[in-house]
């Protein structure tokens, strides 16, 4: 292939999502749910008889926002805070906003979401049904998408 040849894409089926990880997973989130990208931070309120992975809230420019440490929820890495872990404040379908705790935020791509393949249960630590399916990289990583909806679901805070 000539260097100066450009891949073709059909802007049509594409989507630009934020990529970040989870333990040695990629992941994506689909980049209009995104609010910020937050510092992981000092002043979380801690909330009583909630599970372990909801980590507390915060207020962020005014708004009160539960943080989630979905790490834990998924057991995909071991949950150290350092200058690397960040808070992807998502906004839901239903308007709420919901910070997740990730490894590290990655980057932003733009994916052809015509090409997501399904997940299998084998694929990723994560269950699939909080899946979107996968793409394969031109590097041959796997990126998987993520259904933020389906991961901060008021039903999933209950657990």
């Amino acid at each position: 292939m000539d260097v100066n040849e450009e891949k073709v894409i059909n802007y049509a089926n594409t989507s630009e999502f934020m990529t970040f990880e989870l333990g040695s997973m990629k992941y994506a989130i689909e980049l209009p749910k995104i609010r910020e990208i937050l510092t992981y931070p000092d002043n979380i309120t801690p909330l009583p008889n909630t599970s372990d992975w909801v980590k507390g809230l915060i207020n962020l420019r005014g708004e009160v926002v539960p943080i989630l440490d979905i790490r834990i929820k998924f057991n995909t890495s071991v949950s150290t805070y350092d200058e690397n872990t960040s808070v992807i404040a998502v906004i839901t379908e239903d308007k709420r906003m919901v910070g997740i705790i990730v490894d590290l935020v990655d980057d932003v791509q733009r994916l052809d979401t015509s090409t997501l393949a399904p997940v299998s249960e084998m694929g990723s630590a994560i269950p699939s049904k909080y899946l979107k399916g996968y793409v394969r990289l031109d590097n041959n990583e796997m990126l998987v998408v993520m259904d933020i909806e389906r991961v901060v679901d008021k039903e999933e805070l209950k657990d």
